[in-house]
């Protein structure tokens, strides 16, 4: 598959790359906002899809007047672990998960968070979560806007998409050089089988909801981080010399917030 050409446009606070396949477009909105949010925007000659949303009340009107600029429809979002502000969307179907909607729910994953997150940045927070979608299974096929996305299963409890026409993955974290949370040594191996995956499947792009859209060599590159995190959550004798460890190994990365959180689970 021949790579996609790409432009970049600047918005107020945000960015909008845009790579162009031929048969399709993937517009991957740069949030530069706290939480390093992307979210996804995939556009056919029949309309437009949302793959994710964004936190912030200014970055979800920001991309809202983009996909307006677009002037084609938008026809569906795709939304598992970032789905605040789809409320600016009202008669836009919602494809998820029953797990992604019970996460969103007030007992869900991505409902804490943001309450976290309204304790850590206030109003400018946007609160608006779904409380119904059109429910999908892992292993489903969906055509919206004359595209397919398949529905992929992970380790916790929302899901992943793939675009195969597009040779493209969504999951929501890699980051070649960026800690992930890892909360258990199960949920270390459910990710290096995802990788392996990834690398059978020779995908072109693997996109994320907190990083620019990566290739192969991220993946090959967090393989060996998993390897040698998994080795040192048996080594280390507590989670203050397992931080220790780990950043002596990989000095470079970012996200040691993360770090600090596989820390606490890892060592409970």
């Amino acid at each position: 598959m021949q790579a996609p050409s790409a432009s970049t446009l600047k918005l107020t606070k945000g960015e909008v790359t845009v790579y162009n396949f031929g048969s399709a477009k993937l517009h991957a909105y740069k949030t530069n906002d706290v939480l390093s949010d992307e979210c996804y925007v995939l556009e056919s000659k029949e309309g437009l899809v949302l793959l994710e949303s964004t936190a912030f009340k200014e970055n979800v009107q920001e991309l809202n007047n983009y996909i307006h600029s677009l002037n084609k429809p938008l026809k569906g979002m795709f939304l598992s672990y970032h789905s605040n502000g789809y409320n600016t969307y009202p008669d836009v179907p919602i494809y998820a998960t029953e797990k992604a909607l019970a996460s969103w729910g007030e007992k869900g994953g991505v409902k804490a968070l943001t309450d976290n997150f309204v304790q850590a940045f206030g109003d400018s927070v946007d609160t608006n979560l779904p409380n119904n979608a059109t429910i999908v299974k892992t292993g489903d096929s969906v055509n919206v806007a004359g595209i397919e996305f398949n529905i992929l299963p992970t380790a916790d409890e929302d899901y992943s998409v793939e675009i195969p026409a597009l040779g493209i993955v969504y999951r929501h974290m890699l980051g070649a050089k960026v800690h992930n949370i890892l909360p258990s040594i199960d949920y270390i191996d459910a990710e290096l089988n995802d990788m392996k995956r990834y690398q059978a499947a020779n995908y072109q792009m693997i996109l994320t909801s907190h990083h620019t859209p990566e290739g192969q060599d991220a993946v090959a590159t967090k393989i060996k981080y998993l390897l040698k995190v998994k080795d040192l959550a048996v080594q280390c004798k507590d989670k203050d010399d397992f931080i220790q460890q780990v950043k002596n190994t990989f000095p470079d990365y970012e996200g040691v917030n993360y770090l600090e959180m596989s820390a606490g689970f890892l060592f409970q």
